[in-house]
């Protein structure tokens, strides 16, 4: 029988004496090296499931089972893959649905296999996960919670300080929606830092065009202060002059100041050209 505890109309104290409970009664103790921060705020609960589609999902780290609880009152089947053995056992048990699955493994080794992924993202693998969903056509929406200067990093502007490839690979694939801002307190144990949440919502497929902007963006960002045309010349041998239209754009402008539409421009032409060859396959 499934539980009837949802974490996303109860009080904010009812949840954290809930959560207490949960962890005391299964003798669990948060793991910093995991980046083990439970959600204790209703109304980051109810943000999250706002944004969620009633689709098979993916959760990607249901620790003990707060968030998967919620969004099973919205979405027909919930994957969750959780890293901690431990804490796969006491979401099962927490959760008591057959229609919620637990898979023991790495989320940065494991390819998303459905249309909607959600997740309280570890501090610890943030990047790489995002590349991962990024990489993975299948996943059509993302719902994130992420530290505050990881969703700032994902709608950054070119030419701001947080402005980079991470900024430039998910906006090319998605549209990006930030959405509220939290305390450390709407966690348990409380992290050091602001979370924010961040809906991705899938505009582009990934493909050979999009992994050689990767590769693009890999070697410019290397030195993202420096003027543009200079890198390019030194970097890959190619001079603005023989890149037509394309070359006007660039001239005269540091690389972190390039659009992410015009260095997949600027991508798809050194493609074409031989300059740039992918290695990466989509997921």
């Amino acid at each position: 029988m499934e539980s009837l505890f949802n974490p996303a109309t109860v009080s904010r104290r009812e949840l954290f004496e809930w959560t207490l409970r949960v962890l005391n009664t299964y003798r669990v103790r948060p793991r910093k090296k995991l980046s083990q921060n439970f959600i204790v705020e209703p109304r980051l609960i109810g943000e999250i499931l706002e944004n969620t589609a009633p689709v098979d999902t993916v959760e990607i780290g249901c620790g003990i089972g707060t968030l998967s609880l919620a969004l099973l009152t919205r979405v027909p089947r919930l994957l969750c893959v959780e890293i901690d053995r431990r804490l796969c056992e006491v979401a099962a048990d927490v959760v008591k649905s057959p229609r919620f699955t637990v898979v023991n493994a790495d989320a940065d080794k494991y390819t998303p296999g459905a249309e909607q992924v959600v997740s309280n993202i570890p501090y610890h693998v943030t990047s790489d996960l995002l590349v991962k969903v990024a990489r993975a056509n299948r996943v059509k929406r993302a719902v994130l919670t992420l530290q505050r200067e990881v969703a700032e990093r994902l709608t950054a502007k070119p030419g701001s300080r947080t402005y980079g490839k991470l900024t430039i690979l998910v906006n090319t694939l998605f549209r990006v929606t930030q959405g509220g801002v939290y305390t450390p307190a709407s966690f348990y144990p409380e992290p050091e830092v602001f979370h924010g949440v961040v809906v991705l919502e899938r505009r582009r497929e990934y493909g050979e065009e999009v992994c050689a902007l990767e590769e693009l963006t890999r070697s410019l960002f290397r030195e993202r202060r420096k003027l543009a045309e200079k890198v390019l010349a030194r970097r890959l041998g190619v001079r603005v002059e023989n890149l037509g239209p394309l070359g006007r754009v660039i001239a005269g402008k540091r690389v972190f100041m390039l659009s992410s539409e015009a260095l997949l421009e600027l991508a798809k032409t050194l493609r074409e050209m031989g300059v740039i060859a992918c290695e990466q396959s989509p997921d």
